[in-house]
């Protein structure tokens, strides 16, 4: 193991962002829990892929969580990177009108 200096951009939990020595952009920190939930939602969907479950309630909310998980993750690291005037790794900005919604919430159906 090596112990180096990092720049600390953000502690929040779940989503600390942190520069390594000699990047230009800074990186997102996942916690092995994090990351394990993620990894369930993405096989998840693969496995919904594998079986054809396009319109599938379960698949898709695994697709809707999976994707918006990782949009709330870069909407973090955007906030963070303009708040230290870092110029994003990536062209196009995303915003809370990005986040997926594929399902119909219990309060949103028909007669609701």
């Amino acid at each position: 193991m090596e112990v180096k200096p990092l720049e600390v951009l953000s502690e929040a939990s779940n989503y600390s962002v942190v520069r390594m020595p000699g990047r230009n952009y800074p990186g997102c920190v996942i916690q092995g829990d994090s990351r394990w939930v993620l990894w369930d939602c993405a096989r998840a969907v693969a496995d919904g892929v594998r079986k054809g479950a396009a319109t599938d309630e379960d698949f898709l909310d695994a697709v809707e969580e999976l994707h918006n998980s990782l949009l709330a993750r870069l909407l973090h690291y955007q906030e963070v990177l303009g708040r230290e005037g870092i110029s994003l790794p990536y062209t196009r900005p995303l915003s809370k009108g990005d986040f997926a919604r594929l399902t119909v919430g219990p309060d949103e159906g028909a007669g609701a």
